[in-house]
């Protein structure tokens, strides 16, 4: 067993823990060795399953709360095929105008992330992909929004339009 010196630190090795008094060769100090604690078998194995306990029933709250399901997401984003359509700009050219909502299905405030806006071929390709800021920077509980955005791209050729919340990192 190691014991030290509560003054200068200095280690010894004895076989047992004196009941007396002991002196440091070293500094002179004298000290009474404590006896070393020893935990029981028992109470590491009621605490290492306390433990385990714990960590199933916090990773069931988890996949329960936040599995990827659209019931459960907090916030959803949705466009219309009535709410995409072909307008033309000032200068003549045609533009895709996008309209969608946004819904908090939570109790609680949320701050939005920017929209993405993208646009598909034929063949769901990805032909374009336009990043625009919310309309408001947050969402009350139980609310939804809209939101229009114009994208940039030729409407040619574009057979399909999705929307996502794109998080900040």
């Amino acid at each position: 067993m190691k014991i030290v010196c509560d003054f200068c630190k200095t280690e010894y090795s004895l076989d047992k823990v004196p009941g007396t008094p002991v002196k440091c060769a070293i500094c002179g100090h004298t000290w009474l060795p404590h006896r070393p604690f020893y935990q029981n078998t028992m109470m590491k194995f009621i605490a290492a399953l306390c433990a385990f306990i714990v960590a199933c029933i916090f990773s069931f709250v988890v996949i329960v709360n936040f599995h990827d399901g659209t019931k459960n997401k907090s916030l959803i984003a949705n466009i219309n095929k009535q709410s995409v359509h072909v307008i033309t700009d000032k200068n003549g050219e045609k533009k895709l105008f996008v309209s969608g909502d946004i819904t908090n299905n939570t109790e609680n405030f949320y701050g939005l992330p920017n929209i993405v806006i993208v646009s598909y071929d034929e063949a769901n390709n990805v032909l374009s992909r336009q990043t625009f800021v919310p309309p408001t920077p947050v969402l009350e509980p139980k609310t939804t929004i809209t939101f229009n955005h114009i994208l940039s791209v030729n409407p040619t050729g574009v057979k399909r339009v999705a929307v996502e919340l794109k998080e900040s990192k």
